[in-house]
């Protein structure tokens, strides 16, 4: 099954990451930020986002640095499963930085995002957060 492009998205998630706070297996400058809150999102700008869509919702998650000038590179690594990505609707890597699912089932799950920074001359960061998904 091919990615999902961002252009066909209604949902997107932003994940924020302050390299200079980022510590290894630590959350500290992780930012999550979706353009749903209008809409019942909720927990903007920690790492507790909820984010509240429809059912058969195509959803964008980028991964961002907070500095532009950084020449750390980020990478999303994997999604674990969640029951409302239903069968076939599991996040898939469009690039190392954006990756897009589609929600197929009703109810509030945790799903985990794992990522890396790799800062020039200095050993990996992988980093994980859990943030919520309610489909309604």
């Amino acid at each position: 099954m091919s990615a999902i492009q961002p252009s066909d998205c209604t949902i997107f998630v932003q994940i924020w990451v302050d390299t200079d706070a980022l510590v290894n297996g630590q959350t500290t400058g992780v930012y999550l930020v979706d353009n749903n809150l209008n809409h019942g999102s909720a927990n903007e700008g920690s790492v507790n986002l909820m984010t509240a869509v429809p059912v058969g919702t195509n959803i964008c998650w980028s991964l961002l640095n907070v500095d532009p000038t950084s020449d750390t590179i980020l990478s999303i690594q994997n999604f674990g499963n969640a029951g409302v990505f239903g069968a076939s609707g599991t996040p898939q890597q469009v690039n190392a930085t954006t990756w897009t699912g589609t929600v197929q089932a009703q109810g509030e799950d945790r799903y985990a995002i794992n990522f890396s920074a790799q800062i020039p001359g200095k050993s990996g960061i992988t980093t994980s957060v859990d943030p919520t998904l309610s489909v309604h």
